[in-house]
């Protein structure tokens, strides 16, 4: 190995580093919970200030779905600069994950 792959190996036993990688992991299903269970309700995209988002790492979060292609994003309206609906695909996802009690 070399000197990084070193480096990871060693930062990849903490517990800090375990658990960041666990949420990489689970985030953006609670986000994409979170924009389905707004969406059932109004049958609306969710307003981009609905989405409990936390710097890079939430901005993340909405980026992975969107590249997924789980959720797509359109112009907002007076109150919010975009809004997020789920797609079919998301919507599935979501509904199994629901099943499994993953969200």
């Amino acid at each position: 190995m070399n000197a990084f792959e070193d480096f990871v190996a060693e930062i990849r036993k903490t517990q800090t580093m375990q658990s960041l990688l666990e949420s990489l992991e689970k985030e953006p299903a609670k986000l994409l919970g979170a924009i389905c269970e707004e969406y059932k309700t109004t049958n609306k995209a969710v307003s981009d200030h609905h989405l409990h988002l936390a710097g890079y790492f939430g901005e993340a979060m909405l980026r992975i779905l969107l590249s997924a292609n789980l959720v797509t994003k359109e112009q907002g309206d007076r109150f919010c600069l975009y809004g997020y609906r789920p797609t079919k695909v998301g919507l599935k996802h979501y509904r199994r994950l629901l099943e499994e009690k993953r969200i």
